[in-house]
């Protein structure tokens, strides 16, 4: 492909002065669309600086110098809604721009994002250079990027040359990417992953408080009970070994250590005669052994302590004194966030022993307003199925577990189901959400402890109680299998790699394909309805004039902090705009947001 402009030596301006960048403004103002690059001395805004600001035409690159310049002058280019910014991961670039210079960038395409809307399923690079030679079948020199970090002399000219490079080939992967983009639907859900873009640098910017001295107390005190559960384990298992060693202080040594595996296996194996072929929780959790049991319970702590401990807390920004997590927009193949740096999706819900969501709290003098959707999942399954008596259960406001069971079991319905038969109830909860998930009888068995013709049998009176989820489910992974992509009703694809019949793993990787495919257009639909959701908040804030921004979001949950006094009225509009969101997507049962104002995340 012929670019418009020259590889070895593309057009650029390396401006260094006011009368310079003034008449630089008033030439890209003429443009459409201009491309939007930084370069900075590190990855975090509040403690890196901005090297180079570059915003370039199709066939020339404006450097803009951060030092010599007061760049509030390019506000009018980036502020311009009319005005399409060609960015890759633009939320970067985006927060180094709002923290050092005030500037909102506005109408952003994002190559990178636009790139994961095209792949979705498919394990790809979506970096810069990968998109070059995918596209142009260009290889991209890209070592010069990392010269900027830590950088504190003057730029040279290489390095002029490769941030120039990085604004002007935007434009032709951004020619290509919008050809393929149209030609598969995917338009409008492109362009809302580039406007939830901005949304989410303001919610990394902002961040969230953590209580430091609570978050400690929880953490010493889940040590406190591990080792006494370590010990446990060593009381009961010192017997099986003929002799004790002592510590200097007269004390019983440790037996073995726990945590080995080499001698967690010699245990279980030689000395306690059970065999197993490895010590994975999924095989412990189905061993009736007492040894077992003190084993898991250990882990668990082990597991919250090395998850949840000081790690978390060292990632606090020193100069803001919050966290301020990197949001993956599109984590996952059906467009589910992730989160890393810390991950707070992995924070668990609230327990008696490890209450961490209780120490996310908002700085004085605000507060915190959390919003999620009710049963969401099983309210896009029932939209999507339309199945009348999943349907009738959630438009009426039933428990739909009890009424599940009821179904399955054949039991009478009542408002005290759960209390008379939570045994039932506690069959019919995981088939619902595992059958969502690709859930096999093998799965279910193993979460509820039966065997797996046990499991089969309650799928049957699962399906016989919903017959079209069944045939619902059952259409996602046929067509999923003919077509090589399954989409939720916004428009969300996600691809599949098709294996050839003479492959020796074809039936199960079909099945693979399958399991996928029927969760894709529900947990994609809920991905679509949380990103929506993020904008309109977002946009009500302003227009609300309300002090504060979204701190959080986890799967189908917003949490904003706001001042004060302003909470209580704020969290209903933030209910009413979570519900405006799911309703683009459903339409046969009530899309329910409950709102709560608190000082802690979660009570």
């Amino acid at each position: 492909m012929s670019l418009a402009f020259d590889l070895k030596n593309p057009n650029y301006e390396f401006i260094k002065t006011q009368t310079k960048a003034e008449s630089a403004v008033r030439e890209l103002l003429k443009n459409q669309i201009v491309a939007v690059d930084i370069e900075a001395t590190g990855l975090e805004p509040y403690t890196c600086n901005m090297v180079l600001v570059q915003i370039a035409t199709k066939e020339k690159s404006y450097i803009f110098d951060p030092k010599t310049l007061n760049l509030k002058i390019i506000k009018p280019i980036l502020e311009d809604k009319k005005i399409l910014k060609i960015m890759q991961n633009g939320k970067f670039d985006y927060a180094f721009i709002k923290l050092k210079l005030g500037i909102e960038i506005d109408n952003i395409y994002d190559t990178m994002l636009a790139e994961g809307v095209l792949t979705a399923g498919y394990k790809v690079s979506k970096s810069l250079g990968a998109l070059a030679e995918k596209y142009l079948e260009i290889k991209l020199e890209k070592e010069f990027g990392m010269s900027f970090v830590n950088m504190h002399t003057n730029v040279t000219e290489d390095q002029l040359k490769y941030a120039a490079i990085d604004t002007l080939i935007l434009f032709p992967i951004f020619e290509k990417q919008k050809t393929f983009l149209d030609k598969e639907g995917l338009v409008r859900i492109a362009k809302l992953e580039f406007a939830v873009t901005k949304v989410v640098a303001e919610m990394e910017l902002m961040g969230i408080h953590v209580d430091k001295v609570k978050w400690m107390e929880i953490i010493n005190a889940l040590k406190k009970k591990r080792d006494i559960v370590s010990q446990k384990f060593q009381d009961e298992i010192r017997s099986l070994y003929p002799s004790n060693q002592f510590d200097l202080f007269g004390n019983l040594s440790n037996v073995i250590n726990i945590n080995s595996q080499v001698q967690l296996m010699e245990l279980f194996n030689k000395r306690l005669k059970v065999e197993i072929p490895a010590t994975g929780d999924a095989i412990l959790a189905v061993l009736d052994h007492p040894i077992a049991k003190i084993l898991r319970e250990y882990r668990g702590y082990e597991k919250l302590i090395s998850a949840f401990g000081e790690g978390l807390l060292e990632k606090i920004n020193k100069k803001t004194g919050r966290l301020h997590p990197d949001f993956i927009q599109l984590g996952a193949a059906t467009g589910r966030f992730s989160c890393q740096n810390p991950n707070l999706q992995q924070i668990p819900r609230n327990s008696e022993e490890a209450p961490f969501r209780e120490c996310f709290t908002p700085e004085k003098g605000n507060l915190l307003t959390v919003t999620d959707y009710s049963s969401m999942e099983m309210r896009i399954l029932a939209d999507l199925s339309g199945d009348e008596k999943m349907i009738k259960a959630l438009t009426e406001g039933l428990d739909i577990h009890s009424y599940t069971a009821a179904l399955m079991f054949n039991k009478e319905y009542s408002s005290n189901f759960k209390k008379k038969y939570p045994d039932l109830r506690q069959i019919s909860k995981p088939i619902g959400f595992g059958l969502m998930y690709g859930m096999g009888s093998s799965g279910l068995a193993r979460q509820i402890d039966v065997s797996k013709e046990k499991g089969k049998e309650y799928i049957k009176l699962y399906f016989k109680s919903y017959p079209k989820v069944r045939s619902f489910l059952e259409k996602m992974a046929k067509d999923a299998v003919r077509n090589g992509w399954s989409s939720t009703p916004g428009g969300r694809k996600r691809w599949y790699r098709k294996p050839e019949r003479n492959d020796p793993e074809y039936t199960k990787l079909i099945a693979n394909i399958e399991r996928q495919a029927k969760n894709h257009p529900i947990q994609g639909t809920n991905a679509d309805a949380i990103k929506y959701a993020l904008v309109y908040v977002y946009d009500r804030l302003k227009k609300e004039k309300v002090e504060g921004g979204i701190t959080l979001t986890v799967h189908d949950e917003l949490v904003c902090e706001v001042r004060e006094d302003q909470a209580e009225d704020w969290a209903k509009i933030q209910s009413e705009e979570m519900v405006r969101a799911g309703e683009l997507f459903i339409h046969k049962v009530p899309v329910v947001s409950e709102p709560f104002v608190s000082n802690v995340w979660e009570h």
